[in-house]
């Protein structure tokens, strides 16, 4: 994986935010996956008409914009589907709704299938209207025909915890940038063999210091310390998460024991974007929210990871596995 690190120090605490006005001026980037075309069929595998009608208004709010075309299909066999689940433990943990790119590939590489997910659970306990529901599954159909996250604080409907903008011209430009941009078989046939997920969660900490100051807010543990035992549960597609056990070195924030044990989305075999799963001996800040039920989890996969790396002027540097920015120890506690 093609790194690029930035060092932030605590001169920078003042920077703050980007601006919804700077953040939403380029088009929406792209992901790392497409259809052949400008165009997909998919089948509606939720069961209630509540859910199956939501779908339906993104669908034809995407196909309105003419930037991309998805067509509803009877066929239950189709590689592409969207649906709905009921879970809040797991990758699932405070998820409002998640895409699976890659689900299959014809022999240039393109995609074929794509799965498209509305968390129930999640969408209900945080009162979630129609209308904010809609966008998150217009949302979910941005990711599976190619669109990744836009900034933190655009206006756009792929704001990384959207919840109250629809389609909005930097997502159509970004859509069609996506299918007007020649893509060569060799990269295609490289994106094949990489299927991953891109769960969406109801916060975002992803602009940089500020976003780091707001999840030390808001996180229940954090903890440093030695990562000593990994366990991946696979279960195909619906939850995909790793069981990971921590041994403590130091307590920055909260009550635990000398060892720890607590969750992160993604397996070895399926990776979630802007995380990697943690492996036995690596040194780590984990930043932990907690469940109802008392379980552990990593908030929000790996914005909450920090990787130590090395030390520079007697201050350890810990990476953030999201966006791969370094960070001095005292500015995760």
């Amino acid at each position: 994986m093609h790194k690029t690190l930035i060092l932030l120090t605590g001169c920078l605490v003042l920077l703050g935010g980007i601006s919804a006005q700077g953040a939403t001026k380029n088009p929406t980037p792209a992901n790392k996956y497409r259809y052949a075309a400008k165009k997909a069929a998919y089948y509606n595998k939720s069961t209630s008409k509540y859910y199956r009608s939501i779908w339906t208004t993104a669908r034809k709010t995407w196909n309105q914009s003419k930037a991309f075309t998805w067509s509803a299909t009877k066929n239950k066999k189709s590689r592409s589907f969207t649906t709905t689940v009921a879970k809040n433990s797991g990758i699932w943990t405070n998820a409002t709704g998640m895409a699976y790119n890659g689900l299959a590939f014809d022999k240039q590489g393109h995609q074929t299938g794509a799965a498209m997910y509305l968390n129930r659970t999640v969408l209900k306990k945080y009162r979630y209207t129609k209308k904010q529901r809609t966008h998150v599954a217009i949302h979910e159909m941005g990711h599976a025909l190619g669109l990744s996250h836009n900034n933190a604080g655009s206006i756009s409907v792929m704001n990384p915890s959207n919840r109250v903008h629809s389609l909005r011209n930097v997502d159509i430009k970004g859509a069609k940038k996506v299918y007007t941009t020649p893509i060569s078989p060799a990269k295609a046939l490289a994106t094949a063999a990489k299927p991953s997920l891109t769960v969406d969660h109801l916060k975002d900490y992803s602009n940089n210091i500020s976003g780091v100051e707001r999840l030390v807010h808001d996180a229940g543990t954090i903890v440093e310390g030695t990562i000593i035992k990994s366990v991946p549960h696979h279960r195909a597609p619906k939850n995909y998460y790793t069981t990971q056990t921590i041994r403590i070195a130091d307590k920055f924030k909260g009550q635990t024991g000398q060892t720890l044990t607590f969750t992160q989305g993604g397996t070895p075999q399926m990776a979630v974007t802007d995380s990697v799963v943690l492996h036995p001996g690596e040194d780590v800040v984990v930043m932990l929210g907690r469940t109802a039920a008392g379980k552990y989890y990593a908030i929000n996969d790996g914005q909450g990871l920090f990787l130590d790396t090395h030390t520079s002027n007697g201050h350890e540097l810990f990476e953030h596995v999201s966006d791969h920015v370094l960070y001095t120890e005292d500015m995760l506690h």
